[in-house]
């Protein structure tokens, strides 16, 4: 049993099994693919944890954000928003950290 690879992926299959365009026949997978697939799996994890630690900020957020587009929010309220609004700020800086995309150094919550 082989492997059909492009410069991205690889599939299992048998010596006889018709290729698709882009795909090479290999008897072992090469490093580089293997190194470059988990990378990108590393990436994947990475950018789906970012999106979740948004979604619970925008959640946040949100029900403050129209007390501060009027200006009538309490002083609590707005150090909470600003809090979050700084987490938010941290959190998209966060791929330009060392550690990325394996160990990210994710912004600590807020304690709001």
């Amino acid at each position: 049993m082989g492997y059909a690879i492009t410069a991205t992926s690889w599939r299992q299959v048998t010596p006889d099994l018709e290729l698709t365009d882009g795909e090479a026949y290999v008897e072992e997978l090469p490093a580089w693919l293997v190194e470059a697939t988990a990378r990108n799996e590393a990436v994947r994890a990475a950018q789906a944890t970012s999106s979740q630690l948004q979604a619970i900020a925008d959640e946040k957020i949100s029900p403050l954000q129209a007390g501060v587009d009027i200006g009538e929010i309490s002083d609590e309220d707005l150090e909470r928003w600003k809090a979050w609004k700084r987490y938010l700020i941290a959190l998209s800086k966060t791929p330009e950290l060392q550690g990325w995309p394996d160990n990210p150094d994710w912004p600590v919550l807020p304690d709001f």
